[in-house]
């Protein structure tokens, strides 16, 4: 009977303690080395609203633009060991600065655009940070709109 007492003691004694990480903070909310977190770190932070131009013809994403649509892609995640926001993408021929927009819901997310090769018709592969700003699942294969800025 002690044992029992002994093992259910502490669990009663924590259960009413809500500030108890069982697991540690999730890599995702982790600062890097040496830059410190602010008090509402703990809070995702909102997606910047972005006024976003109506869709045009998929078909002019292969050919340059300097800003605007450069089409619609199937995104998967991306490397989650990587930071920052950011989206791996046949659409585009150069780095550079763009959106991505979640039709979904709507949602806009600003992010690097990282040239891959392969066809523009082929997916992309988009940063976690990315895909939780913009709600999109992700273990799904959510389509995504991209834009150059």
């Amino acid at each position: 009977m002690k044992h029992v007492a002994l093992i259910l003691l502490p669990a009663f004694a924590l259960s009413a303690c809500t500030d108890v990480p069982l697991l540690g903070t999730p890599p995702w909310q982790r600062a890097p080395a040496g830059v410190a977190r602010p008090a509402d770190a703990d809070t995702m932070p909102a997606p910047e609203a972005v006024e976003v131009t109506p869709l045009e013809d998929t078909a002019s994403a292969a050919q340059p633009a300097t800003s605007g649509i450069l089409g619609t892609t199937v995104a998967s995640l991306g490397d989650p060991s990587r930071d920052g926001f950011w989206i791996e993408t046949p659409l585009v021929s150069a780095p550079g600065r763009g959106r991505v927009r979640y039709p979904a819901n709507g949602r806009v997310v600003k992010v690097d655009l990282i040239p891959i090769a392969g066809p523009v018709t082929a997916g992309s592969r988009l940063s976690l940070g990315a895909m939780r700003l913009l709600d999109a699942p992700v273990k799904g294969l959510p389509e995504v709109e991209v834009y150059l800025d």
